[in-house]
C-alpha cells in the first residue's frame, strides 16, 4: 500500500510541478514586447547619370516613397565622381527628409558616372540626307546619300541629342561632299568629325523621246519624263518652260537624252536677210527706220543689222518679232 501511495502521490507531485512551471511561463515578467529593429536602406556602389544630375533615387533604395530630389551635378562626359553616403544624407536632411532612422546597408561611397550609348549610323545618315534635303531640294526631288568610308563608332551620352552639319557648300551642292559633323547633348560638344559622302539629287527630268532637231519648236518636241541624278549632269532642266510656245531647240537631242539649260532658247524671231523695224535712240531722241538681219535673233539677243542705203552696219538687239533695238 506505501508504495502504491508513494506512486500516486508522486504521480500528482510531479504535476503539480509542471502546473508550476507551466503556470510560471505564463506570467506577466515574461511577456514584454520586442524592440523592432530599424528597417534598411541600401546605398548603390555606383550610378549612371544624365546631364540633369544626381537624384536620390539614383543612389538609395528600400526607403517607401523616397522623393527625388537632386543632390550633386552631373559628372562631364568621360569623367566620374565620388558621393559619399554621408554627404548625401546630409543634402536630403537639409531639404526635409531624415534618414537618420535607417539602417544601412552597401558601400559608404558611389561612384558616379555619365550614361553612354552608341551613336547609330543611321541617326547621323538620316539627319545628314533631311538638312540636305530642306537645303537643296527645297523645289522638288529626293536626296540619297552614301558614306564614302567605313561607319566607325560614336560614344556618347545617353540622351537626346542635336546633330549639326558644317561646312555645307555654299555654291550648291555636289556628288562629293565632306562635312563636319557636331553632336550635342544639352548644348554641351561631345564630339565632332568630319563624314565624306556621295550625294545623289534624283528628280523626274524632261527627256527626248524621240530624235530632236535643232530650230525644233519646243511645243512640237516630243518629251517624257524620266528619273534621273541632277548631279551627274550639270544644268539639266528640271522642268520645261510654262510658256512653251516662246521656245525652241538649240541643239539637236538623241532619244533618251536629257534636256539642259543649254537645249532651249527663246524662238527666233528676227531671221537673216530680212528686212526689220529698227529703233535707233541716241539720248532721249528715238528714229524708227529699216535695217536688214545679218543674222537670225531672238529676243535679248544681240544681233548685227546693215542699214540698206549707206551699207553702215550695226549691233541691234533683238526686241521682238521682226524688230531690234539700236543705242548709239
Amino acid at each position: 500500500m506505501k508504495s502504491f501511495f508513494s506512486i500516486l502521490f508522486g504521480i500528482q507531485l510531479s504535476v503539480m510541478s509542471f502546473g508550476v512551471i507551466s503556470l510560471a511561463a505564463q506570467s506577466p515578467a515574461s511577456s514584454a514586447p520586442l524592440v523592432a529593429e530599424p528597417a534598411a536602406a541600401t546605398f548603390a556602389s555606383g550610378v549612371l547619370v544624365r546631364s540633369e544630375g544626381v537624384f536620390s533615387t539614383d543612389l538609395i533604395q528600400g526607403v517607401p516613397a523616397l522623393p527625388r530630389i537632386r543632390v550633386a551635378s552631373a559628372p562631364a562626359v568621360g569623367a566620374w565622381s565620388q558621393l559619399s553616403r554621408t554627404s548625401v544624407v546630409e543634402t536630403l536632411r537639409l531639404a526635409g527628409v531624415d534618414l537618420s532612422t535607417f539602417r544601412w546597408t552597401g558601400p559608404e561611397s558611389a561612384r558616379v558616372s555619365r550614361a553612354m550609348r552608341e551613336l547609330a549610323e543611321t541617326e547621323v545618315h538620316d539627319r545628314i540626307t533631311q538638312e540636305l534635303q530642306r537645303r537643296y531640294a527645297r523645289n522638288g526631288g529626293e536626296i540619297e546619300v552614301r558614306f564614302s568610308r567605313p561607319w566607325r563608332s560614336v560614344s556618347i551620352p545617353d540622351e537626346a541629342l542635336e546633330i549639326r552639319l558644317l561646312d555645307l557648300p555654299s555654291a550648291g551642292l555636289q556628288t562629293l561632299v565632306s562635312l563636319k559633323v557636331e553632336v550635342l547633348v544639352a548644348r554641351e560638344p561631345v564630339g565632332s568629325w568630319f563624314q565624306p559622302i556621295q550625294v545623289r539629287h534624283w528628280c523626274e527630268v524632261p527627256v527626248a523621246a524621240s530624235a530632236l532637231r535643232r530650230g525644233m519648236p519646243l511645243a512640237e518636241a516630243e518629251t517624257m519624263l524620266e528619273r534621273r541624278d541632277v548631279l551627274a549632269s550639270r544644268g539639266t532642266l528640271k522642268a520645261l518652260p510654262a510658256a512653251i510656245q516662246d521656245y525652241e531647240l538649240a541643239e539637236s537631242l538623241a532619244p533618251g537624252q536629257a534636256l539642259s539649260d543649254r537645249s532651249l532658247r527663246l524662238k527666233t524671231v528676227v531671221f537673216r536677210g530680212h528686212r526689220v523695224d529698227a529703233r535707233v535712240q541716241t539720248g532721249s531722241l528715238e528714229i524708227t527706220t529699216k535695217v536688214e538681219a545679218m543674222e537670225d535673233g531672238y529676243p535679248g539677243q544681240s544681233i548685227r543689222v546693215r542699214n540698206p542705203q549707206s551699207k553702215r552696219e550695226f549691233r541691234g538687239v533683238v526686241q521682238g518679232e521682226d524688230t531690234v533695238l539700236i543705242p548709239l
